[in-house]
Order: C-alpha cells, then structure tokens, then sequence
C-alpha cells in the first residue's frame, strides 16, 4: 500500500474522484472493538460484531466494549496494558465513546448545569480521545484507526431536541484527526425505527450502524477484499 496516497485520503486532502481511480486493498484479519454500551451492544446479540462476522467470516473479532464506559475509563484501560495484545495484532480498530461523557455530566449537573459546564466536559474529552489515538499508535501504527461519530436518538418532537441536535454537532467536531476515520452514525438519528431504546439501537440499528462503516471505508478510497456485501 502507497503510504503516502494512503496519508493523503486519510487527511481528505485527496480528491473523491483521484480515490476512485486509486483504491488500495486492505486485508483485515483482524478487528478490536472499544468504548462503551454501543461498541458493547448493550440488549442484542453482538451488536456490530454479529455483522462484522458475517462480512469478515475468516477474521477475528474481539469485542471489548463495556456498558457505561466514559473516555475517561477508557483512557484507564488502555495506560493499563490489559488490552496490548489484542491491540497489537489488529488490522482495524473501532471507536465508539462519548456518550457516556454527556450522560454522566447530565446525571451529575441536569440539563442546565450540562450545558454550562458544555465546554469544560467536551475539552477533557478531546484530549482523552488524543491519548486514546496516540496510545493505540504506540502499540500499533499500522492499523487502521476508525471512530463513530454519535448519533442524537432523541425524538424530533422531545422538547430539547433543537438544543441536543446543537450540542451533539459541537461535540462531535472533536472527534478525530490526521489518520482517523470518521464512520458517521449521526445518519442513525434520522431513522425512527432502528431503536431499542432512548440510547441504544437494536439490531437493525447496529446493520444501519454496521452499513455506514463499510461505505465510509469505502468512499475513503479503502478496499476490503474478504467483504461481502449481504442482503
């Protein structure tokens, strides 16, 4: 693989069309799952892993997700070590935390506490998501890093959904950076139907969740060869 192409669309300093005419197979034999309930896939069988295996039946996929989980924890876990070999024989790693960050503030502070506290809660998980990036390139440089970005569950009659729809935009704009790929499951908010409950989807929401990967991947200029699209 061209590893300079490869920083290039990694970056998105590479146009759609020059990806197009470029793509680069990547063979994934191996992917690590971590963050929270959603990477857990908290009230279903699997979550995203159950489609992760069907797309990529001869590779490993290691779940580590874990309910309530806050990017402080996860943070914790990683300067731990207990995950280095899982994260050392990865070819792609998934990303979903953050959630908890807000749920915990609003616990903690309520809707008006939340909010005034907004920026302080969303600097720490900027720079808990900057040790994450860079502890998991320690271990790993070569492995493709991709994250989720979160998704605004909440009914567009609720009362507060003009003022979440706004925080979850601010929040989401401190995920990432050079070499991360942003899987966008804020998409998943549009679809009333693919929710287990007011957090978490249910199993058409984690092949919706699974889908926006596969097509981000994609439309990066990545080509999975072992993938099979199923119907």
């Amino acid at each position: 693989m061209n590893k300079k192409f490869m920083s290039g669309i990694l970056s998105n300093k590479v146009p759609l069309s020059k990806i197009k005419h470029n793509m680069k197979q990547y063979t994934v034999k191996t992917i690590v799952i971590l963050g929270d309930s959603v990477a857990y896939g908290y009230g279903t069988k699997e979550g995203i892993a159950k489609y992760l295996r069907e797309s990529f039946p001869d590779s490993l996929i290691i779940n580590l997700g874990i309910n309530g989980l806050t990017s402080d924890g996860l943070v914790s876990r990683l300067d731990s070590g207990q995950w280095d070999r899982q994260l050392l024989s990865a070819d792609l790693v998934l990303i979903n935390i953050g959630g908890n960050d807000l749920l915990q503030g609003f616990r903690k502070l309520g809707t008006a506490g939340l909010v005034r506290n907004f920026k302080a809660i969303r600097l720490n998980y900027r720079k808990n998501l900057l040790a994450i990036y860079r502890k998991i390139r320690e271990l790993n440089p070569d492995t493709l890093l991709v994250q989720n970005d979160l998704y605004n569950s909440m009914k567009k009659e609720h009362q507060y959904m003009g003022l979440t729809k706004l925080l979850y935009r601010r929040w989401n704009r401190m995920i990432g950076e050079r070499g991360v790929i942003i899987s966008r499951t804020d998409k998943m908010g549009r679809k009333p139907d693919i929710w287990l409950d007011g957090i978490h989807p249910n199993d058409e929401g984690y092949r919706v969740m699974h889908d926006l990967l596969i097509d981000t991947l994609r439309s990066t200029g990545i080509v999975l060869p072992q993938h099979t699209t199923k119907k």
